[in-house]
């Protein structure tokens, strides 16, 4: 993918529909559903895809790849 069409964003601007990089599995997910995980921290983002395996986490303080709109 070219670089121009990317942008990294923190977890927190993620939206439905968004599309972006899960680093663990070298792949591009579309996000159609987000849970917030409380914890002592900054929280975690949870993204969920269409498919069994379509999910990613990131710690609220991590930066999130995001194809760019």
């Amino acid at each position: 993918m070219d670089n121009d069409n990317v942008e990294t964003v923190e977890p927190s601007e993620i939206r439905k529909g968004d599309v972006i990089e899960d680093p663990a599995a070298n792949r591009w997910l579309t996000v159609n559903e987000i849970q917030l995980m409380e914890d002592a921290h900054a929280g975690a983002y949870r993204f969920f895809g269409d498919g069994p395996d379509d999910r990613v986490a990131f710690e609220g303080d991590e930066q999130v790849t995001r194809r760019a709109r």
